[in-house]
């Protein structure tokens, strides 16, 4: 597209947008319906993002935010300012009084005698950029002064050289640019009055100095208004004009696409009496679909979460984790996104180690300007992710019914499995840690770990159901005799009779580790833990030493190592605190199982609305000092305990069947989920209670499945359950339970 067609296309439709139908269009209209959270605690310690495809804006107000088009940071505190004629500046940040979030973006406003601002930050569709509108109702002599810090380089651990700044007159903006051209920035705005000037001095000429760009709103529906948009290429088919136009016609209408995304009508929507849960849970699955993003050079997949970037360029887990992403495909499988599940499966094979089967750790955005898994450490470094993968892709082979998708991949699949049976120790069946390798545990090395060993228990059993898809009866029987021996090694290696507890590793001197929540759960789900040992065990898990009323501790207040504010030694973690969910749902402790996932439901407003942070302190509801705001596996495991847990629904696409078993809180007497799949079908739950008397009104939409309900009849009475199973054929059905 000629560069001059383009400037007057980015020109010309600003004054389109002054012009816009209020009642906006189809785009509008469904970006109005999504949720929107808003708080008057904007600041401090309040971090705000916008999130994209592959454009990204994101930060705490008091310390600025930066932009970017990943992989390439555009700028970073960025700030503003507001000057009245005759009178001296402002900072925007004194002046700051409600932040609104929505599933698109996030939108500032700012208070002040004279004039009222909202600032509304949104990234769209595909555009490697992001999109702040500025609307002011007030005074009309109002400028906007946006101050920012240059960047124009690749996420950590690459970096660009030979940075420089231009202003770009036709666009009205600064143009960061290098000298080969493939990486630039344009920072522009149709408004834009005034800017810094660049120089070339001896002195006060860095490329990274603060830079002002001051912007003159003009009159629009809505009073004054003024545009400014970041965009990125790194790559020489994304040309940062056109980016630019496309950002500015995004300005009234986000299009159908954006909003699309956070529609409900291709996943669960679960609707509960409680609606502090009911904005949990929904924005548990914004958040999720939050997390997708798509780098030009490595492909589509979920990133881990998002932070301020610290002193590198890398804001916090953007980048691609597959421990998380494998949690994260197990979210939306429990939502009902399997095509998204897939994709993600799909991007963990791309990269899985050619010669032995491995399955890689992370990746980082820069990757693809890098020899990534030759010269740095970090892709190939986890064991226990190629176990856990080969137990998630079993749950999509099983949930979805896509047995095309495994036989495409099995040649993979089976070089992963090979690549588990190449830790095992001879003795006893069970992992150990190569040397140069690391499992979950990163902060002892270990030679052997009790999660891993479990994860292993779970992986030989996956294996056997994928070989059993695949018609290979002496694969699957030989996959599920080593997952039985090495359940029964676990009991002999891992529990320690004379202290009557599970022990969660053994470091490289031999020397046992202390205990861990962790630990004790995975003994619990590789069903290594006798009965007597898990009733032990999770009365353990509810006293106070490991319980707390935001989550459950990673190690108890007992432990000789117990630090409340270390990041894994006493400290509290949402994900093993709806594992640890998910382990008394299933062990029947519903009362127990329900306050944990509870105790969850106020992280989302700690600090990014609609987000999980990583991981609390120990001693008090806060994060943790090293913790993300927005984390990914957070967000994840919430929602699958949520789904799979309370609300007992699993389905099974290969049988087509449905399996059903709530154990809400007493207090509900109904909940709905809308939207749930089952291979072919689609069906709408309504379940109710009352007197002790359950119903379930069901609406088919698709084929005919079969129905397993089973209804414990008093909280954890196991002797008290009813089962019933019916043929569920399309259309609608009620059953009762007396």
């Amino acid at each position: 597209m000629p560069r001059l067609f383009v400037i007057l296309l980015l020109l010309s439709t600003f004054g389109s947008a002054q012009q816009a139908d209020p009642a906006g269009t189809a785009g509008t209209q469904l970006a109005r319906d999504l949720p929107v959270w808003s708080t008057q605690l904007a600041q401090p310690n309040r971090y705000i993002s916008a999130h994209g495809i592959r454009g990204f804006a994101g930060g705490y107000s008091e310390d600025g935010l930066e932009f970017w088009a990943f992989p390439l940071q555009l700028v970073s505190g960025y700030q503003l300012r507001f000057t009245l004629p005759q009178a001296p500046t402002m900072s925007a940040i004194s002046m700051l009084t409600s932040v609104e979030v929505d599933p698109l973006g996030v939108t500032r406003i700012y208070t002040a005698p004279d004039f009222h601002v909202r600032e509304r930050i949104a990234a769209h569709a595909n555009d490697p950029g992001v999109l702040v509108r500025f609307t002011v109702d007030g005074s009309h002599d109002l400028r906007i002064e946006v101050q920012f810090h240059p960047s124009l380089n690749l996420m950590w651990p690459a970096g660009i050289g030979g940075q420089e700044t231009s202003w770009d007159q036709d666009a009205r903006g600064f143009l960061l640019s290098e000298p080969t051209h493939q990486f630039r920035a344009l920072i522009s705005s149709p408004q834009a009055s005034e800017h810094s000037e660049v120089n070339n001095d001896r002195r006060g000429s860095d490329f990274n100095r603060l830079t002002t760009l001051t912007l003159k709103p003009e009159p629009c529906a809505e009073g004054q208004c003024a545009i400014l948009a970041f965009a990125g290429q790194s790559e020489k088919e994304d040309e940062v004009h056109a980016t630019t136009a496309s950002l500015l016609r995004a300005a009234e209408d986000p299009g159908i696409d954006d909003a699309k995304r956070y529609s409900s009508s291709e996943v669960v929507r679960v609707t509960t009496p409680d609606a502090e849960a009911n904005r949990a849970i929904q924005w548990a699955q914004i958040a999720l679909e939050q997390a997708w993003t798509c780098n030009a050079r490595l492909g589509c997949a979920m990133v881990a979460g998002y932070g301020p970037s610290h002193t590198s360029r890398r804001p916090q887990y953007a980048w691609y984790f597959a421990g998380d992403g494998l949690l994260a495909t197990e979210a939306l499988l429990h939502e009902g996104n399997y095509k998204r599940a897939e994709d993600e499966l799909a991007f963990l094979y791309r990269y899985q180690k050619p010669d032995n089967g491995m399955m890689w750790h992370e990746i980082s955005q820069s990757a693809g300007f890098l020899n990534w898994s030759t010269d740095y450490p970090y892709m190939y470094v986890h064991v226990d992710i190629t176990f856990d993968f080969l137990a998630e892709l079993a749950e999509y082979d099983r949930i979805s019914g896509d047995q095309a998708f495994l036989a495409q991949h099995w040649p993979a699949t089976l070089k992963a499995y090979q690549y588990c049976l190449s830790t095992l120790a001879k003795t006893d069946g069970l992992p150990r840690v190569p040397a140069d390798k690391i499992s979950g545990n990163e902060q002892d090395r270990l030679t052997d770990e009790l999660t891993l060993s479990a994860s292993w228990v779970n992986a030989a059993h996956a294996m056997s159901e994928l070989a059993a898809s695949m018609h290979d009866e002496e694969l699957s029987r030989q996959a599920e005799s080593a997952s039985l021996r090495a359940r029964d090694s676990i009991r002999s290696r891992y529990w320690d009779s004379t202290g009557r507890r599970w022990i969660s590793g053994f470091s490289r001197s031999g020397k046992p580790t202390e205990r861990t929540s962790a630990a004790d759960l995975a003994a619990i789900a590789s069903g290594a833990s006798t009965p007597e040992q898990t009733d032990a065990t999770l009365d353990m898990l509810v006293a106070p030493a490991y319980l707390t009323p935001w989550g459950l501790r990673s190690k108890p207040t007992t432990a000789p190592d117990y630090d409340p504010a270390g990041y894994a030694k006493g400290s509290v973690w949402a994900v093993s605190t709806a594992a640890a969910a998910e382990t008394m749902w299933r062990a029947h402790r519903p009362d127990a199982a329900n306050a944990l996932w509870q105790s969850l439901v106020p992280w989302e407003q700690v600090d990014s609305l609609g987000h999980m942070h990583e991981v609390m302190s120990g001693s008090f509801f806060t994060p943790q000092r090293e913790s993300v705001p927005e984390q990914t596996w957070s967000s994840s495991a919430f929602l699958s305990a949520a789904i799979h847990g309370m609300l007992g629904l699993e389905s099974d696409g290969r049988k087509n069947v449905l399996h059903l078993e709530p154990q809400v809180l007493a207090a509900w007497q109904s909940f709905q989920v809308e939207h749930v799949r089952i291979g072919n079908s689609i069906v709408d739950l309504n379940w109710h209670s009352e007197n002790g008397h359950f119903s379930l009104d069901l609406e088919n939409k698709g084929s005919k499945f079969h129905l397993k309900w089973i209804q414990a009849r008093a909280s954890g009475d196991t002797n008290g359950s009813v089962s019933l199973e019916r043929d569920i054929m399309p259309g609608s059905t009620h059953l009762s339970i007396p």
